[in-house]
């Protein structure tokens, strides 16, 4: 078996299979600017000094990077070297320096929408217009997305033991293995209900995979899968340009706007802390737009 490098104890380390993605993609771009060559597990980071990281960090703000995007990056390579520094790769010294590099400072305007209820109406009337097993699984993976504000990989990890409707709820496992039980609304049961009344009722994914000829499998389907069947309805809409994830911020949006308290949208939305939260609230962004139209000329 092949010794693993600091780099790829640094991913093992991390809980999440989404962060374990996330870095092993950001570290394999910090590979390539080290080495053109080589990816993060044929790269030699005992070399990697404060000097470096600063190099690349300056390098992103030439490139206009979002200071989010930086600090990632510096989040990575501290973890990187502070793997380096338990393997005796560097001294604690090096490891020091990079350890107090500071982060980079300032924002950028969250990008994303929240949907009107027309829009998101749009896309359930489009799923449900149209017949098949595909279509009334999709128009039931977006009701729940929406209804319970849920991230891609929550949504295929559903087990249909994990709903009641006799409870109205789902229950959710989201980022660092953190378990949460949302309600739901009634208009998201019935169409849930729609969908089980043709997948069945026997145990496994709520999200089935379907393949030619209408047969379901007892396969769940994969986030990408999620990204593309919203992406793809929302296109046969005719909606503005969406994201998955915007369905997530319309439901922190709306339970906002009904007066919830930060504090319980931040437990129904699985943060740890209540600054994400917060970067999901669109409702600046309407009031905005209202008080720009309303401008006397």
């Amino acid at each position: 078996m092949s010794k693993i490098n600091p780099a790829q104890r640094y991913i093992r380390s991390l809980e999440s299979e989404q962060s374990r993605t996330a870095m092993t993609s950001l570290l394999n771009n910090v590979a390539r600017y080290f080495d053109p060559e080589k990816t993060l597990a044929e790269l030699d980071w005992s070399m990697l000094t404060a000097d470096h990281v600063y190099k690349l960090r300056d390098r992103m703000k030439r490139q206009k990077k979002s200071p989010s995007t930086i600090n990632c990056y510096l989040a990575a390579l501290k973890g990187v070297a502070h793997q380096c520094w338990k393997m005796h790769l560097i001294d604690v010294e090096s490891y020091q320096h990079i350890k107090d590099i500071k982060r980079s400072k300032g924002s950028r305007i969250n990008k994303g929408r929240a949907l009107a209820l027309d829009e998101l109406n749009a896309m359930l009337d489009n799923c449900i217009a149209q017949e098949g097993p595909i279509a009334m699984r999709d128009s039931s993976l977006i009701a729940l997305v929406y209804g319970a504000g849920l991230r891609r990989h929550e949504a295929v990890g559903i087990q249909l033991r994990d709903y009641s409707r006799d409870k109205a709820t789902i229950q959710v496992v989201g980022k660092g293995n953190k378990e949460r039980i949302n309600a739901l609304n009634g208009r998201v049961i019935d169409i849930i209900e729609c969908w089980l009344d043709e997948r069945g009722r026997h145990p496994g994914p709520l999200f089935n995979r379907i393949r030619r000829g209408g047969n379901i499998t007892n396969l769940p389907i994969s986030p990408q899968t999620v990204y593309e069947i919203i992406i793809r309805r929302y296109k046969e809409a005719g909606l503005e340009r969406l994201t998955p994830h915007d369905l997530r911020r319309t439901y922190a949006t709306n339970l906002l706007e009904a007066g919830t308290d930060i504090f319980i949208v931040q437990e129904l939305m699985g943060h740890s802390h209540l600054n994400t939260t917060k970067t999901y609230d669109k409702r600046s962004d309407k009031e905005k737009t209202i008080a720009g139209k309303a401008l006397p000329l």
